[in-house]
């Protein structure tokens, strides 16, 4: 067993086995890290703006073949949340060397390819590592009010649970394999026995309790919803076909009987999921929004623009959002939640959950406190082992300038730059109209212009002031 001793400042960091990273220890248990974990707002993160000299002092000094860098990098730590401290705030952030879960001993070879990556795109290569390294990064953001982004906080969460909450028992434990796919938005694994590292964020998470933790959890927004709002069974993608007609296509257990006219669907075989019922007439047939259109509403789609809410009713990118099933089942269901409906087939509940979560996550829609805790119960007994395949972007919104509301991965050495046809979660903005989620970034770009102009989703204007109601507007960042 080899020791390396570095001293930086007044403290001493002692690193055991120096592979890649070695970090201090905390004093923290697991239960504490979860309990930070929990604490921690989770929301896009603020990709513009960063210049190194706005945290003086910044320091990362070599002893050797290390470096001593910090755990959440001065970046990061702007992304999430630093870029609204002021001068003397960042000071002290940087200066904070009492606290040893600030700092990692990180060889130089290491330095480069963590760069400024949070742990959804990077972690050190030993497992014993990584929970430190973990416990720190919680422990660093819990203690400056820091935030994490969805895919971060999924990376750290389920490798937590995994790899550090419940002790190994061997040395050949599997690790995950990692599915990275930039264009989405959680981050998937599958259990193999070899070791990857990442290189970018990973996006997709498999295990569907992992992906329910990412869900804002806040009171439903009850006023206001009409159907008439969310334009549906519309030919969106310009194939010849309303989206009602295509899932009927789609569903069909059978080679359907399709008008070659007007793309009306005459017969075929279906199965309703629900109740297990089987229908050859298409009138027997309804096209469920598996999460309602109220309840999308009142989830987060009131803060919509008519084209999300549109491209949301006729949605057949993703095959859980429309499924063919019996009309009277689906007249049950209305707009309930999984608080108060599920499906009469019970084999089925399970899907119906990780469809449902896939769809919220997706469209970054809310959950209640009811619907958040039936669904957990849920999912901690009757359906433990739920993986959730990968969940693709939102179809793009045509017309009009774009709000990233879940950004994709930035490079770690240089800014976004806006772009109106972002592959990413897009909506349309208009400046001083109200917004969700809190904290997301968007761009308008004013009259006589051609550079788009960053604006923030902000329950304060500029100087502070909450706006009436306590609702977010879009405001210039």
């Amino acid at each position: 067993m080899k020791w390396r001793l570095s001293v930086h400042g007044a403290i001493v960091v002692v690193a055991m086995s120096v592979s890649s990273v070695a970090v201090a220890q905390p004093s923290a248990n697991d239960g504490t890290t979860l309990g930070q974990l929990t604490a921690i707002k989770v929301v896009p993160e603020r990709t513009v703006g960063f210049r190194q000299s706005q945290f003086a002092g910044t320091v990362s000094r070599s002893v050797a073949a290390v470096s001593v860098a910090n755990i959440v990098t001065v970046r990061e730590a702007w992304e999430s949340g630093a870029w609204a401290w002021n001068a003397s705030k960042r000071k002290r952030f940087m200066n904070d060397r009492a606290d040893i879960t600030m700092l990692a001993l990180v060889r130089e070879t290491s330095v480069q390819q963590r760069g400024d990556q949070d742990p959804a795109g990077w972690m050190p290569s030993s497992s014993t590592s990584t929970c430190a390294y973990l416990r720190n990064w919680v422990a660093v953001k819990a203690k400056w009010g820091l935030a994490m982004d969805q895919r971060e906080f999924t990376a750290v969460k389920s490798a937590f649970v995994r790899q550090c909450a419940t002790p190994a028992t061997s040395s050949s434990v599997p690790s995950p394999a990692v599915s990275i796919n930039t264009t989405t938005s959680v981050l998937i694994t599958t259990t193999t026995t070899t070791t990857t590292t990442t290189t970018a964020k990973p996006v997709v998470v498999g295990s569907a309790l992992a992906l329910l933790q990412t869900v804002r959890v806040e009171n439903e927004y009850q006023v206001g919803y009409d159907r008439a709002l969310f334009e549906h069974w519309r030919d969106i993608d310009g194939d010849g076909c309303d989206s009602r007609d295509q899932v009927l296509k789609r569903d069909s257990i059978s080679l359907p009987q399709v008008d070659p006219v007007n793309c009306n669907v005459i017969a075929g075989d279906w199965v309703s999921p629900y109740d297990g019922g089987k229908w050859s007439n298409p009138s027997d047939i309804d096209i469920d929004h598996v999460v309602a259109l109220k309840e999308a509403w009142d989830s987060g789609a009131w803060a919509w623009s008519a084209a999300q809410r549109k491209a949301f009713a006729n949605d057949t990118s993703d095959s859980r959002t429309l499924l063919a099933v019996t009309d009277s089942v689906n007249q049950s269901k209305s707009d309930k939640d999984p608080s108060n409906w599920l499906p009469p087939l019970q084999s089925y509940t399970c899907t119906y959950l990780g469809n449902w979560i896939a769809v919220k996550v997706r469209w970054s829609l809310s959950m209640d406190s009811s619907e958040y805790g039936r669904i957990k119960n849920l999912l901690q007994s009757t359906c433990i082992s739920l993986n959730i395949a990968p969940i693709p972007n939102v179809p793009n919104i045509s017309g009009g300038t774009t709000v990233v509301a879940n950004p994709p991965a930035a490079s770690t050495n240089s800014t976004v730059t806006p772009s109106t046809a972002s592959a990413s979660t897009v909506a349309q903005i208009s400046p001083g109209s109200y917004c969700s989620p809190e904290g997301a970034i968007g761009y308008y770009t004013l009259s006589g212009s051609t550079t788009p102009t960053t604006y923030v989703c902000s329950k304060t204007d500029a100087t502070g002031v909450p706006y009436s109601g306590g609702r977010a507007r879009w405001r210039r960042a």
